[in-house]
């Protein structure tokens, strides 16, 4: 099995939790010097992301229809009474004109449930099931189409790949330090794509490279390795550096001119793909 790149799930395991040991440097040294398709993280939706958020989409649209048809029934019924029964002085007061205003907040009203309807679809079809960096800093984003379901991918530059920097991926939390009461997800944005594109929600329970989130700070936040390997503790915070076109050039034009900084760690050994898992 090995000889055809399998390996038995105990070595696989023990070889996913040993990339805890190994420096940040030498992970992203690692990760640049692939000469192909790199996995960095990968999640699996339940069936209940799918299931719930369609039977939720289904919820809001029935209640925004019917609402919708109950207030715009009620409005001409009661443009119907104050037409015959009723007499204006006022021009705000005519049947006509309050007629409109009725309808119109009957619309805006019905929008709600049905704008909550439309993103119970679309958020759950922006979850990144895979992230992969190919050679020359280009990155790929797998997720699920929006109503079939199948493999969407996209492809960008890294640089074009941008992570909130209000928001850190790696919190010194869990088993991959990526555990975060607040939240159990995060956004990456693709700056490159129109807006109903350009974001995608990545789950912090995932699996990422090296079982180390700051991969994700490193190469989407636009941060340092010297002050992320510094920071051990969670609680201590550093400075998050803008980033900016040039973060991700230098990473590769650095590694480009050098090889692993330790010698001794092995690319291979460093992170396995979760291909099979």
């Amino acid at each position: 099995m090995l000889r055809l790149g399998l390996a038995p799930m105990g070595s696989i395991r023990n070889r996913f939790y040993a990339t805890l040991k190994a420096p940040l440097s030498a992970k992203i040294d690692a990760l640049l010097a692939k000469s192909s398709a790199e996995q960095i993280y990968t999640y699996k939706p339940s069936r209940l992301v799918k299931t719930g958020s369609w039977t939720l989409a289904g919820v809001f649209a029935v209640y925004g229809v019917s609402f919708a048809n109950w207030s715009v029934s009620s409005s001409l019924e009661l443009y119907k009474e104050e037409k015959v029964s009723y007499s204006w002085d006022k021009w705000w007061n005519h049947p006509t004109l309050l007629l409109g205003v009725r309808i119109a907040g009957s619309i805006l009203l019905s929008i709600i449930p049905l704008a909550l309807s439309t993103l119970s679809i679309y958020v759950p079809s922006r979850i990144a099931t895979s992230i992969s960096v190919l050679p020359k800093g280009v990155c790929q984003i797998s997720r699920r189409a929006l109503l079939s379901g199948k493999s969407a991918l996209t492809s960008a530059p890294i640089n074009a790949i941008v992570r909130n920097n209000r928001t850190r991926v790696h919190t010194g939390v869990g088993p991959q330090g990526t555990e975060d009461k607040a939240s159990f997800a995060f956004l990456l944005t693709d700056t490159k794509s129109p807006w109903w594109n350009r974001y995608y929600v990545v789950n912090r329970s995932g699996k990422f490279w090296g079982q180390d989130g700051r991969i994700f700070d490193v190469l989407f936040g636009g941060e340092s390795v010297k002050s992320l390997e510094r920071s051990v503790d969670p609680v201590v915070s550093t400075p998050v550096v803008e980033k900016n076109s040039s973060h991700i050039a230098k990473l590769l034009e650095q590694q480009s001119r050098s090889k692993l900084r330790n010698p001794a760690v092995n690319a291979r050994d460093i992170v396995l793909k979760s291909r099979n898992e």
